[in-house]
């Protein structure tokens, strides 16, 4: 690739909407279904609570309440000015329709408007984005909805004590539209499919790397992902700055996927950035995938933390093994 000055998308985040369900999982409640207890949660992942879909709640209900949210939120933004979904999730409610057409049909987004699901799990929100800003910088759309949303909590195995105490169920939205300003920048993706078999879910084909899984739940070898994250994600955030035009002295704020505390610890070690200037949001909502980033974002914006002109380091990483992220500058 030839060397970049600054690679940049004449793009701004001018919208934010999220949503989680109404039923609370702590640690407590885990403790009566596996061995395990509050003490060892934290200890492994920082992890307080998360949240669990009801028993009629599917992805694509998610992520209406989210686009709802954010329209609420956002009086000049309407249904009808929507012209892209860009819609990032690993627990879509079919194979097909996509989730992105289910939002489409309920938000009451005009059928011109093209609707998208992205399987890029963990990295989905900055992949989503990366192509949404893209389809603008092209000029095939003047803005993209940005959504994601997971209800992995029905693709947990309550039986495995290392996976069912992580993740929580939540969506987000934003919106991507055009602006001559360039607020999002260094965009970047990457793969590994030989690390494949670290984090996967079975689906038509039942067997992966060897290893044959009847069960199409979700399955991860946590010290395998660790590893490869302190490898490769380090690369991936030189990328981005590089792309980006910035030294990391110039990030205001850093939101890495939020898989654990441990891998964001050993993370912001790795590539000398503060913790306290890192945000997280798996406290209180687990490990939900795609949408873990932006329940970091959201907040932060909505309390003042994040201000305009900050500039904010996003990268995901997870089931691929695949990573994505960006610089947004919040306008």
């Amino acid at each position: 690739m030839s060397v970049l000055t600054r690679l940049a998308a004449p793009v701004r985040m001018s919208a934010l909407g999220m949503y989680v369900p109404e039923t609370v999982i702590t640690n407590a409640d885990l403790q009566r279904i596996v061995e395990t207890s509050d003490e060892w949660i934290l200890q492994r992942t920082g992890i307080r609570t998360r949240r669990r879909v009801a028993e009629n709640q599917y992805t694509s209900d998610l992520c209406v309440r989210a686009v709802e949210d954010l329209l609420r939120n956002s009086p000049g933004v309407s249904p009808s000015s929507i012209e892209y979904i860009l819609l990032a999730t690993t627990t879509p409610d079919y194979v097909y329709p996509s989730v992105a057409a289910l939002v489409q049909d309920r938000v009451g987004i005009p059928t011109s408007a093209g609707a998208l699901d992205i399987s890029a799990a963990c990295a989905g929100f900055c992949s989503a984005m990366n192509l949404g800003a893209a389809l603008i910088a092209s000029g095939q759309t003047r803005n993209a909805l940005i959504v994601a949303g997971e209800s992995l909590t029905r693709s947990v195995d309550y039986t495995d004590r290392s996976t069912c105490v992580l993740f929580g169920d939540g969506a987000a939205a934003a919106l991507l539209e055009y602006d001559e300003r360039c607020a999002l920048a260094g965009m970047d993706s990457g793969s590994d499919g030989s690390a494949g078999p670290a984090l996967y879910r079975t689906a038509t084909r039942r067997d992966i790397n060897g290893t044959v899984d009847e069960s199409g739940l979700l399955r991860q070898v946590g010290r395998d992902v660790y590893r490869w994250v302190l490898e490769n994600v380090p690369a991936t955030i030189d990328r981005i700055l590089k792309r980006a035009g910035l030294r990391r002295s110039e990030i205001d704020w850093f939101i890495p996927h939020s898989a654990n505390m441990r891998m964001i610890e050993a993370l912001c070690k790795r590539i000398g950035f503060p913790l306290e200037r890192t945000l997280t949001s798996l406290v209180e909502y687990g490990n939900t995938s795609s949408v873990s980033i932006p329940l970091a974002l959201i907040p932060a914006v909505r309390n003042g933390t994040v201000k305009p002109g900050d500039k904010i380091l996003m990268v995901g990483f997870g089931g691929g093994l695949v990573t994505s992220g960006n610089v947004l500058t919040w306008l």
